[in-house]
């Protein structure tokens, strides 16, 4: 047994300044890397625990489960403690617990993420049968010796086959619609976002909420256009120490190949390198490679990467509903799973 100084228990709301200490402990430094901490009260987060001391009600760590993927398809588990604590038995039945809401819910996997140097944790959750699907890769670009001459003259041959690239800010000026077309535009490529499902289990991303994020810095999201369309984007907002952060970055499938995507972070690096901005983080999927060659050629720089430890956990997602089309939860939500035959 472990010791009796210590219980787990739900998660309550006065927790919430331990955990986040204790999240902040584990992601800090981290850039582009996120807890699921930051979204606790989400409707999506479906299981909180803690590991408490008895007498005083010190938080030793956490465990928290939500839906990554609507409905049901696959689920995160973040599972945090403290460095100094080290009582594994417990550890482990804390595990356990949310092994046994993960396995009433039987989403086709469960995700956890980690970095290479937590090599306790990886080695905890190899042993509960996750083995790493894919990295994020992180890297960062020295905005004055990105490698912007080889590749301005990429922009003009755009231009002769009818292809320009605007700002938002641009656009927003001068076209009324361009919202609504932009939100075409990203539902348009969400589909080709690099995705390790199962092709029969693949869910476009349908949010285009982050759009109108206080964060979107109009003068630095770039939009290609052909003839009036939206074609391809990509966007920079603020990051850590006077530096800017590259998110997404997609161009429809009929023009790809024709320099675009480069192009567009050409013209985000050229804005930062105008406004006094150093730096620029970036990250990509381990599994895309063209996008990491466009980085690449750029001149970002990796320099830490973020593991993505999946343990696949129920086949019935591969042929069959669930009984009565939903599985149990003592969770107001309700999970509804669509005919995938």
């Amino acid at each position: 047994m472990y010791s009796l100084q210590h219980l787990i228990r739900e998660y309550e709301v006065h927790d919430f300044d331990q955990v986040l200490r204790i999240s902040k402990s584990f992601y800090d430094g981290k850039e582009g890397s996120f807890s699921l901490v930051d979204n606790i009260m989400s409707a999506r987060m479906i299981e909180k625990y803690v590991i408490a001391e008895i007498e005083t009600g010190l938080i030793q760590g956490y465990a928290l489960i939500t839906e990554q993927i609507h409905p049901g398809i696959r689920l995160r588990l973040e599972l945090v403690v403290k460095n100094e604590f080290n009582e594994w038995e417990i550890i482990h039945d804390l595990y356990n617990k949310m092994e046994q809401v993960i396995n009433i819910a039987a989403p086709y996997s469960i995700e956890v993420r980690l970095f290479p140097e937590n090599t306790n944790e990886i080695n905890f959750f190899e042993g509960k049968g996750f083995s790493e699907n894919h990295r994020m890769v992180k890297q960062i670009l020295d905005v004055q010796s990105a490698n912007i001459d080889s590749y301005l003259h990429i922009e003009s041959e755009l231009n002769k086959n009818g292809i320009i690239i605007r700002t938002l800010a641009e656009e927003q000026s001068s076209r009324p619609d361009c919202m609504k077309l932009l939100e075409q535009l990203v539902l348009e490529t969400n589909i080709d976002f690099p995705d390790e499902l199962p092709s029969h289990l693949r869910r476009p991303r349908t949010d285009t909420s982050w759009l109108y994020r206080s964060e979107i810095i109009p003068e630095a999201f770039f939009i290609a256009l052909h003839k009036g369309r939206y074609v391809g984007y990509t966007h920079y907002s603020s990051g850590p120490n006077h530096a800017f952060t590259q998110s997404f970055t997609a161009v429809c499938r009929e023009f790809r190949n024709l320099g675009i995507a480069t192009s567009l972070k050409l013209k985000g690096i050229l804005y930062a390198k105008s406004i006094g901005i150093d730096s620029i983080y970036t990250s990509n999927r381990s599994t895309n490679d063209s996008m990491a060659r466009v980085n690449e050629k750029l001149g970002w720089m990796k320099y830490d990467c973020e593991l993505r430890m999946q343990k696949l956990v129920s086949a019935q997602q591969d042929r069959q509903l669930y009984p009565n089309n939903c599985f149990p939860t003592k969770h107001p939500i309700q999970y509804i799973i669509p005919d995938i035959s």
